[in-house]
Formats: structure tokens, C-alpha cells, sequence
């Protein structure tokens, strides 16, 4: 194997975004996606680094999908909460026709209706998960594999708003 063979398959790997301010968080998902040998991890401690990052792997002068597979996010973070950064990442995508939506699988310690809301909307989030912390090992690596290695993104995406639809019926029932 020559050596510019073996430094194009390690281009090859799947990019992840993981895109968390705690930094003891985003080196424990950081190290846990890069030790699957799978993908190559990418930190961003804030959503302004996110896009810089997001940049640097763009293609086609933007006009074409980005070359991250997948960006993990956290919702609460200083500086640029993660629903701007969602919304501003998702405008951008729109003004190209060539692009595909990055898949992005939305992090957080609260639970709430609203946050889920903004993060399943078709226009504003597109979210394909939502992991809430404290998640076990294998379901964020569950999810990285389906959205990456499968290309279930957009099934993933129609599961979780059909889950909320349900949970509505549910909440409605007296």
C-alpha cells in the first residue's frame, strides 16, 4: 500500500461535528466516535467555531453538500445557542439547490416540548435525533451509524416526529 493510498483512506472517514462547550463532554464523545475507527470527530466549543469548521469542509465554493456527515449539537452553549445555530446553518443550506441537509442529532439535558418542537420543525430544524444527557454509549453510536453508515437520516427524522405525534394523542387523552 503506497502512502498516498493510506492518507486518502483516512480522508475517506466520515466527518462528525460534535459541537459542545463542556469540553470533559465533548472529549468523552470526541475519543468515543474516533475509537469506533469509523468516523473522524471534529470539536467545536461553540456554534461560531461550527461554522468556521463547517467552512474548511465546504465544497463546490458551498454550492454542494458539506463534506461533514454529521453534526452532533448541544443545545444550551454560550455565545450561540444551539437552536441559532440550527436555524442559521439550515437558512444556508436552503439558498443552494444542490445541497443536502447535514443530519444533525441534537444534544441536550432538557427535555422539553418546546426545544423538540423547534428542533423536529421542517423549517427551522430538521433534527434527525434528540439524545438527552445523560445517553449511554451505544445509543449515540446507534444513531451515528444509522444517520451515517445506513443514510437513515431522514427516517430517523419522520420516526421522532411521529413519536411526538403520539405523545401528544396521549397528553390529550383525560
Amino acid at each position: 500500500m503506497s502512502l498516498f493510498s493510506s492518507r486518502s483512506t483516512k480522508e475517506e472517514k466520515p466527518l462528525v461535528l460534535v459541537v459542545e462547550d463542556n469540553e470533559l463532554q465533548s472529549d468523552l464523545i470526541t475519543k468515543l466516535i474516533n475509537e469506533t475507527g469509523l468516523y473522524r470527530a471534529l470539536t467545536a466549543y461553540n456554534g461560531y467555531d461550527a461554522f468556521e469548521i463547517l467552512s474548511m469542509h465546504q465544497r463546490g465554493f458551498d454550492f454542494l453538500s458539506n463534506k461533514i456527515a454529521c453534526i452532533l449539537l448541544d443545545w444550551q452553549m454560550p455565545k450561540m445557542h444551539g437552536e441559532k445555530f440550527l436555524k442559521l446553518l439550515r437558512e444556508k443550506e436552503n439558498r443552494s439547490p444542490f445541497k443536502r441537509h447535514i443530519p444533525v442529532v441534537i444534544i441536550s439535558a432538557y427535555d422539553d416540548r418546546e426545544r423538540r418542537r423547534i428542533a423536529e420543525d421542517p423549517e427551522l430544524g430538521l433534527a434527525s435525533a434528540y439524545l438527552q444527557k445523560p445517553f449511554s454509549e451505544d445509543q449515540l453510536l446507534n444513531i451515528l451509524k444509522r444517520i451515517v453508515i445506513n443514510k437513515e437520516a431522514e427516517v430517523l427524522r419522520e420516526l421522532l416526529i411521529e413519536q411526538r405525534a403520539r405523545e401528544a394523542q396521549e397528553y390529550k387523552k383525560p
